[in-house]
């Protein structure tokens, strides 16, 4: 019996895994177990695991798009005038969504759960730029999401394209956190709903502008609000996740409605 090749979109899913999972559980326990790293430098570490995906994408670039370059992919992937509107909805969506989790937090932990310092910001702003977002999303998004709509459709190729981005964190949760048993457990469920509502959220509004930039945006503001969080992660993941999911309803309906109004008009014209 032949047993049925994979094709280039899981391999590059596969790869991705295989080697931010060596670089995080290789490199992060060399940095812990021998050299003994300070918390920023173990950041450091997993800031570079971090360009997994891209690394992977542009090794298996002429495999997964025969005849394109790199300079070609990139400026196709940012070849679409912005959409400001967009910009501004999206960034609404996500402060909105984290000052009402931290607001509804603040209320039954009866302490502040938000810290602002002026020292600092530039560092949070460069480190969150780097960290995640610059390292990701030209993977996630720049390539993956268009195979995934083009193979599933919008709805079950976001949900899938969700899953691989939470799941791919999986050593994380072991590695950078400190629950365990029911907490862990609420940690990772709700990470993992999260980050998929997330994913639609970012599908949607890469329909409206498909340039690159909105999905970094997207992510980077996403992990930048984080690191004005000073309260349980655990608590904070389990409300955005909630409120995500209702936003990533919400943005599916509007978006699949709008679309079906298009066709209908179409349909009627050609009539």
């Amino acid at each position: 019996m032949k047993i049925k090749k994979m094709d280039t979109m899981w391999q590059y899913v596969m790869f991705t895994y295989l080697l931010f999972w060596f670089m995080v559980l290789g490199l992060g326990g060399i940095a812990i177990f021998v050299f003994d790293v300070t918390p920023f430098g173990m950041s450091c570490v997993t800031t570079l695991c971090s360009w997994a995906p891209t690394i992977v994408l542009l090794i298996m670039l002429k495999k997964l798009k025969p005849g394109t370059s790199i300079k070609n992919f990139y400026k196709e992937a940012f070849k679409e005038k912005l959409n400001f509107s967009v910009f501004f909805i999206a960034s609404l969506v996500i402060v909105g969504v984290f000052l009402i989790s931290t607001g509804v937090l603040s209320v039954f932990e009866k302490t502040a759960q938000l810290q602002f310092a002026a020292t600092g910001l530039l560092g949070n702003i460069l480190f969150t730029a780097i960290q995640g977002a610059s390292g990701e999303e030209s993977g996630w998004r720049g390539f993956l999401m268009t195979e995934m709509e083009g193979k599933y459709g919008f709805v079950k190729g976001n949900l899938i394209l969700g899953l691989i981005w939470a799941f791919w964190h999986l050593p994380l949760w072991f590695v950078s956190t400190n629950y365990s048993g029911l907490h862990l457990l609420i940690y990772i469920l709700s990470f993992i709903i999260g980050l998929t509502a997330f994913s639609i959220i970012i599908g949607v509004c890469m329909k409206k502008c498909n340039n690159l930039f909105l999905s970094f945006w997207m992510h980077f503001l996403f992990n930048f609000v984080l690191t004005f969080f000073i309260g349980k992660d655990v608590y904070l993941l389990a409300s955005l996740a909630v409120l995500y999911t209702v936003a990533a309803v919400i943005f599916t309906f509007v978006y699949l409605h709008k679309k079906g109004v298009r066709l209908s008009l179409k349909a009627h014209t050609r009539g």
